[in-house]
């Protein structure tokens, strides 16, 4: 007899831009992904010169002040607190720009059509926890906890993670979407049995087939556009209609 698998959860939605040899050279976008680029390495290089210098020019600007206070209010009644100064107090005002240049190159150009139909866009999806197992709409004695606990699903989100930390720049593009998932084609012959049911790439499947087709329609509670930038910093990019 016919039956249909459904899994009641969430999905999460990903979608990765960043510079490759065939985005940089797309017939629409290319040149959006060679002036991230060009901005991405000044940005590099302008860390790199922060690092080496933050400690030296921590100093003068600490020195500075303690001077400025002697001579103002008398020596030593007032100094800068050493347990409350920070080295990171010191930014690169160039390096600040440059971060405001990228973000705004990033906010002109991604439409909803970038954000669509770049196909040259890494994409993927992932399920998440705390979902059920249903069988024509009945819940069923199925444990998938183990699934989402095991090492290869944790090991290939923070794989995914890992690459992207090395890029110079990228932009991330994330929904999480709540609802009833079925396979490809819907219903299945024969019985349910829990041990066709299998997580591939992050996703549950079963028979091989991942459990990825709204069966109604999804509530979108999460959706969100970042740009990460090589210094380890990230900023929001404003959503258009998608």
């Amino acid at each position: 007899m016919p039956f249909e698998i459904t899994y009641n959860g969430d999905i999460q939605f990903i979608k990765v831009f960043y510079s490759t040899e065939k985005t940089r050279a797309g017939k629409y976008y290319g040149e959006f992904y060679r002036k991230m680029d060009a901005l991405a390495s000044d940005l590099k290089r302008l860390q790199q010169e922060l690092d080496e210098d933050s400690a030296k020019a921590a100093k003068i600007a600490k020195d500075a002040a303690n001077k400025a206070l002697s001579e103002r209010f008398g020596s030593l009644r007032y100094i800068v607190d050493e347990h409350h100064w920070d080295e990171d107090m010191v930014i690169s005002k160039i390096l600040v720009d440059r971060k405001e240049e990228m973000l705004a190159l990033a906010q002109k150009t991604f439409n909803s059509e970038v954000l669509l139909e770049e196909d040259g866009a890494e994409e993927y999806k992932i399920h998440l926890d705390e979902g059920r197992i249903e069988v024509d709409g009945e819940g069923v004695e199925t444990s998938i906890g183990e699934f989402f606990d095991s090492d290869d699903y944790h090991d290939l989100n923070e794989a995914k993670l890992e690459k992207l930390d090395k890029l110079d720049w990228f932009i991330i593009w994330s929904r999480t979407e709540a609802g009833e998932f079925k396979t490809e084609g819907g219903q299945h012959d024969g019985n349910y049995s829990s041990n066709e049911l299998n997580m591939e790439n992050c996703l549950l499947t079963y028979r091989g087939l991942p459990l990825v087709i709204p069966s109604n329609g999804t509530d979108i509670f999460s959706n969100e556009l970042e740009i990460h930038f090589v210094d380890e910093t990230r900023a929001s990019l404003e959503m258009c209609d998608v």
